[in-house]
């Protein structure tokens, strides 16, 4: 009888195979070295290895399927591809449409002549690659130069040595590819972060946790080893990796400025938003709340961020520069709310690390963001509020509000998952087509689980009586503060 029903369970499994997992479509150009190379029909480089390691482990199957630069956001908006993989900048503009990872390698832009020049002169003709990130850096860096543009970024070496053009811009990493003959390298000018671009926030939160594991194992670190060489394999512990990308996250908030300052230029609305500023902090803070971060701390964050924005609005409005054109309420803040409710969850991230977060040397931090989008007293109180980040010091007993007879429902911190998925982008004013992005791991996700359904956990403590409050530790609210809640 045993046989025969195991028999059955066979038949029937047979007849009712298990579901193929969807294929992981990964949009990649093929023609930048050394993130994404094809050659004999095949895809190889640092970002292809990436895509198949991480379809692999995912239960996936790997489809690689090609794009133009140009083309790229609208590929991905249209679905032709559900990650883009193989070089690509964080940018504002692809931000709109998507939602980045952390990033898994720096690239600054430089420039390749056969002889020592001043790239910002007149005369200079500048080879780019047409419709990708270092064309729009090449008009915002180089406003005087003649652009010489191509749409095959594997013949931008070809525009130097055949004397097309004066000089190239490219970046660090394909600049080592490249390796033209007795040229000279000038820059970097920027610092440029690489990483992954998906349309679906769930998709890329998994991508995004996977590459934090692969960091701290030392994976990433012997890829980048391997296709950008020895001087680029830094291994990043998970702090470190968190750490970059929120300095990565910042740096993109700021890339967005001189967009907003069009539109609100076009729109005959001033640089200074009181209110929109404010809805801004309330909503950090609210989401810091949530992921347990001392409100104060994180507003100061923010608050150093306004300012540096406030700064590059207005250098924008004095020395303007061809930039991609944003709708201010459909596309800008939505893109905008996105990115800082990721820059609070990255936050989060650090302080889950007290001892690290306290070692942290402002000045290195300060480095560490771009030059090119604030200047370094800026810069450097931005990486004085990182430093600055704290767990909150609310207690489980203030917080509910169990003891003091307060309805604990009423409070941010308690919100329902659901409630404040929807509250924040509504206070922030985010407008249509707001995309919000699931919190991405990180030593806080605990938190938030129990947080997701405080009526039931509230009734509970109340049938308890007088024990309630006796049932509680009253202590802060930090990293492992649960183990005493757990246990109740």
């Amino acid at each position: 009888m045993r046989r025969a029903a195991a028999i059955a369970l066979l038949a029937a499994a047979c007849l009712h195979p298990r579901p193929e997992a969807p294929p992981l479509r990964v949009g990649t150009s093929g023609d930048y070295p050394p993130f994404s190379l094809a050659r004999d029909r095949t895809f190889e480089g640092l970002d292809i290895e990436v895509a198949r390691r991480f379809a692999k482990d995912s239960g996936r199957r790997l489809e690689l399927v090609p794009f133009r630069w140009p083309e790229l956001t609208r590929d991905l908006a249209a679905g032709r591809f559900d990650l883009a993989m193989g070089g690509v900048t964080l940018r504002p503009e692809r931000a709109v449409v998507g939602v980045f990872t952390r990033p898994v390698a720096e690239a600054g832009a430089v420039v390749l002549a056969h002889q020592r020049l001043d790239p910002r002169s007149s005369w200079l003709r500048l080879g780019v690659n047409a419709g990708g990130h270092l064309e729009r850096l090449a008009a915002r860096l180089f406003p005087h130069a003649l652009l010489v543009r191509t749409h095959a970024n594997r013949a931008l070496a070809e525009l130097l040595t055949s004397g097309a053009a004066d000089a190239i811009l490219t970046d660090e990493a394909e600049a080592d590819a490249l390796a033209v003959p007795g040229a000279v390298r000038l820059g970097p000018f920027t610092r440029d972060r690489k990483g992954y671009l998906g349309r679906d926030p769930a998709l890329v939160a998994e991508l995004d946790a996977w590459l934090r594991a692969r960091e701290a194992d030392g994976t990433l670190a012997a890829l980048r080893a391997r296709w950008l060489g020895p001087e680029r394999a830094r291994a990043r512990s998970a702090f470190a990796s968190d750490l970059d990308a929120l300095v990565a996250l910042v740096d993109l908030r700021l890339a967005f400025m001189p967009a907003v300052a069009a539109a609100k230029r076009q729109s005959g609305r001033l640089v200074e938003d009181p209110g929109q500023e404010a809805r801004v902090l309330a909503a950090v803070r609210a989401r810091a709340a949530e992921r347990g971060l001392d409100p104060a701390g994180v507003e100061a964050l923010f608050r150093a961020q306004i300012e540096a924005a406030r700064a590059l609005e207005h250098e924008f409005l004095v020395h303007p520069e061809p930039v991609d054109a944003l709708d201010l309420e459909r596309e800008a803040r939505p893109a905008l709310a996105r990115v800082s409710e990721l820059i609070v969850d990255r936050a989060a991230d650090l302080v889950g690390d007290p001892a690290a977060l306290a070692a942290l040397d402002p000045a290195r931090v300060a480095e560490a963001l771009d030059a090119s989008l604030a200047p370094a007293a800026q810069r450097l109180a931005i990486a004085r509020a990182i430093a600055l980040l704290r767990a909150s010091s609310v207690t489980w007993r203030e917080r509910t509000g169990l003891c003091a007879g307060r309805d604990p429902t009423a409070l941010s911190g308690l919100e329902p998952r659901d409630d404040a998925l929807g509250g924040v982008p509504e206070r922030l004013g985010a407008g249509p087509g707001y995309l919000r992005p699931p919190a991405l791991g990180g030593p806080h996700c605990l938190r938030s689980r129990l947080f997701e359904r405080p009526p039931r956990l509230l009734a509970e403590c109340a049938r308890r009586s007088g024990r309630a409050c006796r049932g509680l530790v009253d202590e802060p609210l930090g990293p492992g503060e649960l183990r005493g809640h757990a246990r109740r």
